[in-house]
């Protein structure tokens, strides 16, 4: 869908809402209001009567008080609404590069430090950038690093949760050799920082992992993480690492992006053996969750890159970047691929059953 479409649909929903919230807000201002009392009336009791005081009628018409304020309550939500959704939204989108660390379905990555920790082996930049984009290409891949960093919990967690449902020797295995890799690859991030920026930038916790309380395990949760966060998420990384490759001009940024984009095309091959063990002993309920997850795949947002302000398009490029623009056409390229594959071995998979 086309991103500007869906930022003038977003904007015409909220306006929407905003003029019903108010509207709804005003009724219930207006109502908390005490209605002017008229004067009590002098009534005459006709010839020979005594006059009488009536006193003013009440409105009964007018609501009551909890009335009054669940109109303001509701035109409140109404206007809250649609900026609570994209505030959802967001808490979901994956800034990652390739297998997402989740703690109760949140994405997490390590806190930002100071050290020589996750240093890694020096790195020399033959074509450093200019003065003035060196802080925010240091962000950018020191964003690239974190995400590099909570990689190598995702592929333990990943490891626990195989042990848990009894996969075999050879998952756990590829497993572990990959979280063997995301180390490899956050410190020659984090290497690269520390040469753009000259600051000794590191990992520092994941706090989130410090709570013992985790979902359950099950089949179809290990199906569908395989599927989006293996197949899709690993895929993504890859593409993503090889066009940063082939426009890098720095060399030593072109062999860490190289190697990234050979490891991470093997970590998506895991999810995908993962994800066909996983619908070889979980059945015909699993192969349904993961049919329902593959028609899903497509409303997957791409990854979002941050503000740059003053970096167009050629300057990130140069230095292994790519564009927000580029960066949607590969997911959605990937994506595509996903869903015919897994639709794929859907379908292989139930000819085995039968057979």
């Amino acid at each position: 869908m086309d991103v500007g479409f869906m930022v003038a649909s977003f904007l015409s929903v909220a306006l929407v809402c905003l003029f019903l919230g108010c509207w709804l807000i005003g009724v219930g201002i207006r109502a908390s209001r005490p209605p002017p009392v008229p004067p009590a009336q002098v009534v005459n009791g006709g010839e020979g009567g005594e006059a009488r005081t009536r006193a003013p009628r009440s409105n009964d018409g007018e609501p009551g008080p909890i009335a009054r304020a669940l109109f303001v309550s509701f035109g409140l939500g109404i206007i809250a609404a649609p900026w609570l959704l994209v505030w959802r939204a967001l808490q979901h989108m994956e800034l990652t590069k390739g297998r997402v660390l989740r703690v109760r379905n949140r994405a997490q990555l390590p806190e930002p430090a100071r050290g020589d920790g996750w240093a890694g082996e020096a790195v020399v930049l033959e074509r450093p950038p200019a003065a003035h984009e060196r802080r925010l290409l240091g962000e950018l891949w020191l964003l690239t690093a974190r995400m590099e960093q909570a990689s190598v919990a995702a592929f333990s967690q990943l490891g626990l949760h195989l042990a848990a449902l009894g996969a075999p020797a050879c998952l756990l295995e590829s497993t572990h050799r990959a979280a063997l890799d995301e180390i490899r690859h956050a410190c020659a991030c984090f290497a690269i920082v520390r040469a753009m920026t000259g600051e000794p930038h590191s990992a520092g916790p994941i706090r989130a992992l410090a709570n013992t309380r985790t979902a359950g395990v099950d089949m179809i949760r290990l199906a569908i993480g395989s599927l989006v966060d293996g197949c899709l998420g690993e895929g993504v990384a890859a593409d993503v690492a090889a066009r940063g490759a082939r426009s890098a001009e720095d060399p030593a940024i072109r062999r860490v992006l190289e190697m990234i984009a050979s490891d991470e095309a093997t970590h998506a091959e895991l999810g995908w053996d993962v994800l066909a063990w996983c619908l070889a002993e979980g059945g015909p309920e699993v192969s349904r969750a993961v049919e329902v997850r593959i028609g899903q795949v497509g409303c997957e947002l791409a990854p979002q890159l941050p503000d740059l302000p003053g970096l167009d398009a050629a300057a990130l490029a140069r230095h292994g970047i790519i564009d927000q623009k580029t960066l949607g056409v590969l997911a959605a390229a990937r994506i595509a691929e996903v869903q015919e594959r897994a639709l794929g071995l859907l379908g292989c998979e139930a000819v085995a059953r039968a057979a």
